[in-house]
Formats: structure tokens, sequence, C-alpha cells
């Protein structure tokens, strides 16, 4: 059994911010899988079941999607998130569940996960829009 740490499985967390079911952006994710190094995984999760963050439910027992969302973000090495751009941001969707996983503040599964952040759109302007300069 090899143990050098450089060579361990890698697991990597998508998550779409779109929840289309012809979604381009979780097309993307998927293509990704067979681009990666061998031992690297690539999990999809889905956010169809995350509700909509209320603080009166994130206390010690969230709903249960939030729980496997943060227990996913917890076993990853690293996230990969791909979404198109509304109105010059991310959807509402990637934003809330944003919310549910960088609670509590300082704890977070979020804090120091390594994020790759890649938009994707049929326009002819893709994601560019919301992440200019003067954004």
């Amino acid at each position: 059994m090899n143990t050098n740490p450089m060579t361990r499985p890698i697991r990597l967390l998508a998550i779409s911010g779109s929840l289309r079911r012809a979604s381009h952006s979780t097309a993307v994710l998927r293509s990704l899988q067979p681009l990666l190094p061998s031992g690297t995984t690539l999990e999809l999760f889905p956010l169809d079941e995350i509700p909509m963050y209320n603080a009166d439910l994130d206390g010690e027992r969230p709903p249960p999607p939030v729980v496997q969302l943060k227990n996913a973000i917890e076993r990853a090495d690293g996230l990969v998130l791909c979404s198109p751009e509304y109105n010059y941001g991310i959807p509402g969707v990637l934003k809330n569940a944003i919310d549910w996983a960088s609670r509590p503040g300082f704890a977070s599964p979020l804090k120091g996960k390594p994020a790759l952040i890649v938009t994707a759109s049929p326009g002819t302007a893709g994601g560019s829009a919301g992440t200019g300069p003067n954004s």
C-alpha cells in the first residue's frame, strides 16, 4: 500500500449553479471526470433539495439536505463550482447553498477549502459580465 500523501486519491465536489435538466454548467462539470488524473474523483452534488436559507432552521438540527451538503464539502479535498451568470451575478440557488455551507462562521466546512470557479453560457459573452474589474 502506498502511503505517500502526494499520491493519495483526491476527492473533488462539483456544484452546479443551475437546476435545469439540460444545464450547460452541469454538462461542463460532468465532462471533467474523464479529464482528471488517475485517482481523482468528482462527485456532483445537486442543489435541488436545499431549502432557502433561514437562520431559524440553522441550529443544532439543520434540514437533512443541508447536512448532506456540508458533509460532502467536508469530505472533499476541493470544490469545483460551475454556474451561469444571471443578471450580472450568480444564481440564487448557488448563493443560497453558499449561505448554508458558510455557517457556522469560522467553523464552516468551506474554511480553507480550495475552489475552482467556472462559468458556462451559450451566450456570446459567456459569464464575463459579472467577473470583470468593474463588476
